[in-house]
């Protein structure tokens, strides 16, 4: 059952939504944007004049600064760093990071508790449910959560739009729902400068108010999943028509924007798209620049690349180590994404830029109606006890949820996803939810949350 404020947004007027959308961006916008922030913004533009002995000087004392920190107030290094006789004294320079073993997803969420550290309060929880399905509920402190809005502010910059600038945003929000197939499908942040375009309603039939509305806006930035913007892109061209206006760029985000989509954008939009990578844990942040390569953001975290044997490599496994949040701070992450170095370090087995990042592919579903639906990770959110999840569709109107759960769900479980998936496909399409012991991987060790076996995929 929706949340009473769901339930109260979703019967008020479109004028009223309005007003509850500007009203929870201004509440966004200060836990966002204030006290620390405009210092934030400062060491982010200072960063990017310094060179990379500089940029490793800078990182090794707040590496060691996290360690020490790691050592007197947070239970598992404590432990982990008695089992392998390790002091803060033993990391000076970033290459020291390799003293400690890597950190996955299952040790942490099996150890989450211990992760904390004594010292401080959360700011935020963040529950995600990454690229595998598998839910992760983690504490950031202020400086971090701030660090990681003002890395997209600096993206933005960089490519030329000042902060408040007029941008248009495609990305998973329901602004309205799925069913209700009437105008207008956005709604404004007035706190933000920014209108709220729903991915979930554009088909042939409802097209040609986006285009009227887009047109209308004029935005500076278009915002928002590639697959999104891609498919929005994909009508201007069915309908030989193009925007009457050209934004500044588009900056894509959470999913693998990939080399056909982009084409695709940039000639409808006549302008250029760059992406960036950030993780939920907020450990890393990679925005790409000039040549479409990524740069690895110092100031968030320590960036590796490793291979099968976990030694340094410039095409593998990601590992993150974060410089900012001591209240459940990550040190070794596997993020659980694959990436490709353009650029490493000489005197560490770490690396500044990358030339990719993959292993975030996600499918399409294809609705009846003709929309195509992306980035579906967020029908495993709120689910207890969800250890991962798979969408596999199968035939035009119908999908199979293979779920992973630590026991056996109760049926409160089983209804929240069951909720979550009707609610982002209108219930238009059946769902099975089949419970299994594991989801198998692809040939590459890749997961795939969504899986389209139409027209002959798999």
């Amino acid at each position: 059952m929706a949340s009473l404020q769901e339930q109260i947004y979703n019967s008020s007027p479109v004028w009223l939504q309005n007003v509850l959308v500007s009203a929870y961006g201004y509440r966004l916008y200060r836990k966002r944007y204030a006290g620390v922030f405009e210092d934030i913004r400062e060491l982010l533009r200072h960063s990017r004049t310094w060179s990379q002995q500089e940029t490793e000087a800078w990182q090794a004392e707040q590496l060691h600064n996290m360690i020490t920190h790691c050592r007197h107030t947070v239970p598992y290094y404590q432990r982990l760093f008695a089992e392998y006789g390790l002091h803060e004294n033993d990391f000076t320079n970033i290459k020291d990071v390799q003293k400690l073993p890597i950190l996955t997803k299952a040790t942490l969420r099996k150890n989450i508790d211990s992760f904390r550290s004594t010292e401080g309060r959360p700011y935020i929880v963040q529950h995600t449910s990454g690229s595998t399905g598998t839910p992760l509920a983690l504490e950031v402190d202020e400086y971090t959560y701030k660090l990681a809005m003002a890395l997209v502010v600096d993206h933005e910059e960089f490519h030329g739009v000042p902060f408040g600038a007029p941008r248009a945003t495609f990305a998973g929000r329901m602004i309205q729902r799925a069913d209700r197939m009437k105008p207008p499908f956005a709604r404004y942040n007035r706190a933000e400068n920014q209108t709220l375009f729903s991915s979930y309603h554009l088909n042939d039939g409802t097209f040609p108010w986006y285009k009227d509305a887009l047109n209308h806006l004029r935005p500076r930035e278009i915002i928002g999943y590639p697959s999104a913007i891609s498919d929005l892109a994909s009508h201007y061209q069915k309908t030989d028509t193009r925007p009457s206006f050209t934004p500044t760029v588009i900056i894509t985000n959470s999913e693998t924007l990939l080399s056909w989509q982009r084409e695709k954008i940039e000639t409808v939009f006549n302008c250029p798209v760059y992406d960036y990578y950030g993780t939920a844990e907020y450990v890393l942040f990679a925005g790409q620049e000039n040549g479409h390569d990524y740069r690895l953001n110092p100031i968030i975290g320590i960036t590796e690349i490793v291979d099968i044997n976990n030694e340094p490599a410039f095409d593998g496994r990601l590992i993150a180590n974060t410089l900012s949040n001591k209240i459940m701070p990550l040190l070794r992450y596997e993020i659980g994404d694959s990436g490709v170095a353009i650029k490493r370090s000489s005197t560490s087995p770490t690396c500044h830029t990358i030339k990719q990042v993959t292993g975030r592919v996600d499918d399409y579903i294809k609705m009846p109606d003709g929309r195509c639906l992306g980035r579906l990770d967020h029908i495993f959110k709120g689910v207890q006890g969800l250890i991962e999840a798979q969408i596999i569709q199968s035939s035009p109107d119908h999908c199979t949820i293979k779920a992973v759960f630590e026991s056996a769900p109760s049926n409160t479980q089983l209804d929240t996803l069951t909720r979550n998936f009707q609610d982002r496909t209108a219930s238009q399409l059946k769902l099975t939810i089949q419970l299994v012991d594991s989801i198998p991987r692809g040939k590459n060790g890749k997961f795939r949350s969504v899986v389209q076996q139409l027209d002959g995929k798999s």
